[in-house]
């Protein structure tokens, strides 16, 4: 993740949105596009040791198509991940978002999601925005990112504690926990495919209909109920469907919750010194 922050910052990006392709333009880096690809986000190709990147444009979804294309870029930039494509024949092929549990692909992952999302950025933004769903989504839309992404990365730069749960039907694909929320108690870890338990989210997931059509629903839910923390702590649990991406997105907060006031502090004192502009690649 760092990588790619720092990689955002040496191509003079300052601001949100930052687009991968301009990145992509300096590198001299062949871009082609699918509309088709059977489940696969994208690819990167090594011959004649020139590059190319392949991504999926299936879904008609620019966040997604950003997030793609910058997770094929971290191929490109991490330490040996060209190295491990050449003995692997040339070709890597993809599955974006946060879904896959090997090393290369979670690196890559995390390096699009710094590169879209500067920690800096991000938290100035979401410093402006409401707690929840909503900020996570004018994060998504201000970046131009992926919701899957923006939640996770929301998760990750939050003083507040928010939880993010991405589900398929009945099982967890993933769950990321602020900071902020794993202080709240001793908590049940979500592992991938574990059964979502009695909740809105569950029994939205049982209507294919409001994960296609990316309807929103809210509820009032507990620690207890998803995590099998301490009784008593009330949680906000928010959800929006991911259309025809397959998954569905469930937020969980509360405004009145704790903030870690020491947490905050350093947070302000990070983006004091680091919020400074560059100038833009090449000047």
């Amino acid at each position: 993740m760092q990588l790619g922050e720092k990689t955002a910052g040496e191509f003079g990006f300052t601001d949100f949105p930052i687009d991968p392709r301009k990145i992509k333009a300096v590198k001299d880096i062949s871009i082609y596009t699918k509309d088709s690809a059977g489940g696969i986000s994208g690819a990167l190709i090594i011959a004649n040791s020139k590059f190319s990147i392949l991504h999926s444009t299936e879904f008609n979804n620019e966040g997604f198509e950003n997030f793609c294309l910058s997770h094929e870029l971290g191929h490109y930039f991490l330490p040996d991940h060209p190295e491990i494509i050449m003995r692997q024949g040339g070709t890597h092929y993809s599955r974006a978002g946060f879904t896959e549990n090997t090393s290369i692909e979670l690196e890559a992952d995390h390096f699009a999601s710094g590169l879209l999302m500067p920690s800096d950025l991000t938290r100035k933004l979401l410093s402006r925005t409401t707690i929840g769903l909503d900020g996570i989504l004018s994060l998504a839309d201000r970046a131009r990112a992926s919701r899957t992404a923006a939640a996770i990365r929301a998760a990750e730069c939050s003083t507040y504690p928010i939880a993010v749960i991405v589900s398929r039907e009945v099982k967890v694909s993933y769950a990321f926990l602020s900071d902020g929320f794993k202080k709240l108690g001793k908590l049940a870890f979500l592992r991938k495919g574990t059964p979502l338990p009695p909740s809105l989210t569950k029994d939205f997931n049982a209507n294919p209909d409001n994960v296609l059509r990316a309807k929103r629903q809210c509820a009032s839910t507990t620690l207890h109920d998803w995590f099998d923390g301490p009784r008593g702590v009330e949680l906000d649990e928010e959800i929006v469907g991911l259309g025809a991406y397959g998954f569905t997105l469930t937020v969980l907060s509360n405004d009145n919750l704790p903030v870690d006031p020491d947490e905050t502090e350093d947070e302000e004192a990070d983006l004091k010194e680091r919020w400074k502009p560059r100038f833009a690649y090449g000047r």
